[in-house]
């Protein structure tokens, strides 16, 4: 397929767009958005049928999407993407299903580890979300470029004070709560997270109560958390909820062992939290600088500090969110699919 004058054209795999929205579908939704507004790119999807369900969606993704793309540039954002292609421009999000297999299911990995280690020999160029999983790229692909996350308008979006609306319904005082926000993947660590939590104080549990954000995945291994009583189980909430969460918070706090970027270290900062506490890991330092307090996600007892130093001594968080633009991201994108059409 071309485009006009001859140049081939770029075709956006969304098979993404009927998944519940998590950090790699906003991702693929914020680039594609902005790609397909320029000339040369379109947006392709399963339909009829093949929308029925996961399987069919997978099926379509593996059989009927590269015989779509033909000679095209096919981008792919999400681990929804074809066995190979050509041409075909990946997003690599992370590596945690070839690093650390253990975190999830028998059947996901054995179904989605050969098929990322194909993909990542096989792409005519990949993408990473940020420069530390870029570094673990380096070991498939000499073609690697950054485009990271970034905060979408929506946790930028009104100002001034907190709407009190979505922490009232919980119970909240704005200034009064720890908040995290992530899935039941193990690598988000809150089994330890409840630990530390759990070694506060009854007074300080129930002056601060901790409220977590998510919810769980088949495709992840089964976790036994004790929380808390103080604890309040927030579940899936909308991005204008989850704005004043992050806004009304004492501290948001994030101790995962891994990320491949840590998309709600920027909606926090984006949004107004005053405070994070987070892991010591390379990609977070990458991320935020020295604006925030860190801990070592392996040590329960780091954790219970950072805690209570956010407590006694909030470190207000200037995190340089200039360096993280969906805009300068679909620009490097857009850029690199238009290499690769060129060959």
């Amino acid at each position: 397929m071309t485009g006009p004058r001859g140049r081939r054209s770029v075709l956006v795999n969304q098979s993404f767009v009927m998944q519940r929205v998590t950090g790699q579908q906003r991702y693929a939704t914020e680039i594609g958005n902005r790609l397909l507004a320029h000339e040369g790119f379109d947006g392709v999807q399963p339909g009829g049928r093949w929308a029925g369900s996961a399987l069919r969606v997978w099926l379509w993704v593996m059989a009927v999407l590269p015989a779509r793309a033909g000679s095209s540039v096919l981008l792919s954002m999400t681990a929804r993407a074809p066995l190979w292609q050509r041409r075909h421009v990946l997003v690599v999000h992370d590596l945690f299903v070839l690093t650390n297999p253990e975190w999830f299911s028998r059947r996901y990995y054995w179904t989605h580890a050969p098929l990322l280690r194909l993909q990542l020999r096989t792409a005519a160029a990949l993408v990473a979300v940020s420069q530390p999983v870029a570094d673990q790229l380096a070991g498939y692909s000499a073609d690697v470029h950054v485009a990271p996350n970034a905060p979408s308008d929506v946790f930028t979006a009104g100002g001034g004070p907190v709407v009190t609306d979505a922490l009232a319904v919980r119970g909240l005082e704005p200034g009064g709560y720890f908040l995290t926000v992530g899935s039941m993947d193990p690598r988000k660590n809150l089994p330890a997270l409840a630990q530390a939590y759990a070694r506060l104080s009854e007074q300080e549990r129930r002056a601060h109560p901790l409220v977590v954000v998510g919810g769980g995945s088949a495709v992840f291994r089964d976790q036994d958390i004790s929380w808390p009583a103080e604890v309040v189980d927030a579940g899936y909430v909308t991005d204008e909820e989850l704005r004043e969460l992050y806004r009304g918070s004492l501290a948001v706090v994030f101790p995962s062992l891994a990320e491949g970027f840590g998309l709600p270290l920027v909606e926090a900062a984006a949004a107004g939290a005053p405070c994070l506490v987070i892991s010591d890991i390379p990609v977070f330092r990458w991320v935020c600088g020295d604006a925030a307090h860190y801990v070592d996600p392996t040590d329960v007892a780091s954790i219970t500090a950072g805690l209570t130093e956010a407590v006694a001594t909030p470190r207000a968080q200037v995190v340089d969110l200039g360096r993280f633009s969906w805009d300068e991201s679909a620009g490097v994108v857009r850029e690199l699919c238009s290499t690769v059409a060129a060959r």
